[in-house]
């Protein structure tokens, strides 16, 4: 050991400074690489999260314009429904030829009303307020509707009390239907 500093103590001052010079530029060369690649995993962090929020907003603009495409063809069936139910109302069809009409307009319009809901629940938390009122209007036309067939099946076939509310429930339903289109319009275009 002793020799070992004995060797050390001959050496000349210059490569003292130069061994110091090598060991501060590596140690300045250690921190420069430690800072790029800290900035290099900030840099793909930033990547990730940007991609990430961009498939968000292309799936959820993805389900927003389905949403669009389900809710036009749902009033289209609502609006069908309407026709052939008031044609009973006024006693130019029976129950029996409008089930018949209505299954056979079915076959081809099908909608997956629980998917419009999903669709809603999980993509449109801010379109949920216009859905519900849609809903409650869907509603108060299917009590109306309800009201005619129980009137009906009881012997009373004169329907033309009930086409005037149901009229408006059919209007009522349109109106929000297309302010609630007009709506997913709006957020699919924000995204």
């Amino acid at each position: 050991m002793n020799e070992l500093f004995e060797i050390l103590a001959k050496a000349p001052s210059e490569a003292w400074v130069g061994l110091l010079g090598v060991a501060v530029g590596a140690v300045l060369s250690i921190f420069g690489v430690w800072l790029a690649n800290r900035s290099s995993i900030t840099q793909l962090h930033i990547q990730l999260e940007q991609e990430r929020s961009a498939k968000e907003d292309n799936l959820k603009r993805e389900r927003l314009e389905e949403l669009y495409l389900l809710i036009d063809k749902w009033l289209g069936g609502i609006f069908y429904n309407y026709l052939q139910l008031s044609l009973v109302m006024r006693g130019e069809i029976d129950y029996n030829q409008y089930h018949d009409q209505v299954i056979e307009y079915g076959k081809d319009n099908h909608v997956d009303f629980s998917r419009l809901g999903m669709i809603v629940g999980i993509y449109g938390h801010e379109l949920e307020s216009s859905y519900e009122k849609i809903m409650a209007a869907r509603e108060e036309f299917n009590k109306v509707s309800l009201k005619h067939k129980h009137s009906y099946e009881a012997g009373d076939i004169d329907g033309e009390k009930y086409l005037k509310p149901f009229t408006a429930a059919q209007i009522k339903i349109e109106e929000l239907t297309e302010s609630f289109k007009k709506e997913i319009a709006e957020h699919v275009k924000r995204l």
